[in-house]
């Protein structure tokens, strides 16, 4: 391919260094004594045609009695190109292939006389030409093909990273919404002028969940609260006017549960919607020997080994004392509820570390992620629990900077319960 495109190149550049000679020949002509001559000042120009008579020349004919007024060299000259070529010729560039020989005619006009003046090439000088270029049309051919692929395979990684740069960007933030933290909208700074309706329309379904999310639980809220009174009354009327039964027993059970799942829920929404005046310094130490002084009534009970293990005298957290007691005290609760007699319940308490861990028989790995949603319950059947419990205790924990986590515990082989607390945070 490359050797083809080396031919045309060549006889394009042939056809215009052709004409551009004729033209500049076409001054050098004059008329001295009824004789064209040529400007013999033109020495570059003679010698060309002196020196290379076989291969390059050049004849004036005369237009209009198609007679020959001049010659390059003498054409009794040996080996001289214009022998036994035509007379009639075609204008501009023309080729004899018999004799493997470039022709160019150009009319030119001088002294008031029009002329025809042909120059021929020995296409050998080409061949030769081409032969020596030949390899190095191809080498830089190659050159220049192989640094056009590096520079478009440098150019093509740094789009690709430049398109990929925000769109990573895009992605984290999005990842950062979640249902607890769905007042975070995707900045549009740094975006692709081509993302902007996108992440645009993204922000506003935003709105729009969160607005709905809001409702819901003003809705959730409200309804608890509307619930309370009726339910009071309620259990007050079968506990008041009806006479003693197994049946009004079972009702007054099922009013005491519907009622704790009206207080849980009423318990989630004021996690919900937390506000910051409620935070301050906690001292964790205090308030956990405090509740476990309180639960281990419940775990002798059970003939339960219940052990309370903190180190250092003031770890401090920010957090709502009060809500604080009630996250670990459901806890520790649960974890004396669900463990059997005569198991092993331990507390530890350290860097603001809070771990509570039982020898019961644990929670299975698939399982874990399910206890923080809401009205799960291992067992649905099991009255017991509303399945808010741990719901409420994520939601209040995050509002502290908090985070807790289910695991099984390397000593006693039941669950672990871990609490990290922050001892300082710019969310409060």
């Amino acid at each position: 391919m490359f050797l083809s495109y080396s031919h045309i190149f060549a006889d394009l550049i042939l056809k215009n260094s052709m004409s551009a000679l004729a033209e500049s020949m076409a001054d050098t002509f004059y008329i001295e004594g009824n004789k064209v001559k040529q400007d013999d000042s033109e020495l570059k120009l003679r010698w060309g045609f002196d020196a290379l008579y076989s291969n390059f020349g050049y004849r004036l004919v005369h237009k209009k009695n198609n007679h020959v007024v001049l010659y390059s060299v003498p054409n009794n000259t040996e080996g001289y190109l214009f022998k036994g070529v035509s007379l009639d010729i075609p204008i501009q560039h023309s080729r004899l292939d018999e004799s493997n020989m470039s022709l160019y005619r150009e009319e030119i006009q001088f002294e008031g006389k029009a002329y025809f003046l042909d120059i021929a090439r020995n296409d050998l000088i080409a061949d030769f030409a081409n032969e020596g270029i030949e390899p190095a049309i191809v080498n830089v051919a190659i050159g220049i093909i192989t640094a056009a692929f590096f520079v478009f395979l440098v150019m093509s990684v740094l789009a690709i990273k430049l398109i990929i740069k925000p769109a990573k960007s895009l992605t984290q933030q999005i990842e950062m919404i979640k249902p607890d933290a769905l007042k975070k909208r995707i900045s549009l700074e740094s975006v692709p002028q081509e993302f902007i309706p996108v992440v645009s329309s993204l922000n506003d379904a935003l709105e729009r969940v969160e607005e709905s999310f809001s409702q819901q639980k003003r809705f959730i809220a409200n309804a608890a609260h509307e619930l309370r009174t009726p339910l009071t009354i309620l259990l007050n009327r079968l506990e008041l006017k009806f006479p003693a039964s197994m049946e009004k027993d079972n009702l007054i059970l099922d009013v005491h549960f519907i009622s704790r799942i009206v207080e849980q829920l009423l318990d989630l929404s004021r996690a919900q919607n937390m506000e910051v005046k409620r935070k301050a310094s906690v001292n964790l130490n205090d308030v956990t020997k405090n509740v476990c002084s309180h639960l281990a009534p419940a775990a002798i009970a059970k003939k339960q080994e219940f052990a309370l293990d903190v180190t250092g005298d003031h770890l401090l957290a920010k957090a709502d004392e009060g809500e604080l007691t009630v996250v670990i005290k459901n806890i520790i609760e649960n974890a004396i509820k669900h463990s059997p007699s005569n198991a092993q319940v331990k507390v530890t308490l350290a860097d603001l570390i809070l771990t509570i861990e039982d020898s019961g028989e644990g929670i299975p790995e698939h399982l874990r992620s399910k206890v923080f949603e809401r009205f799960w319950r291992k067992n649905q059947s099991d009255r017991s629990g509303s399945g808010l419990g741990m719901a409420i205790i994520k939601e209040t924990l995050s509002h502290y900077d908090a985070s807790i986590r289910i695991d099984t515990s390397p000593q006693l082989g039941g669950t672990l319960f871990e609490i990290k607390f922050s001892q300082e945070s710019d969310h409060f």
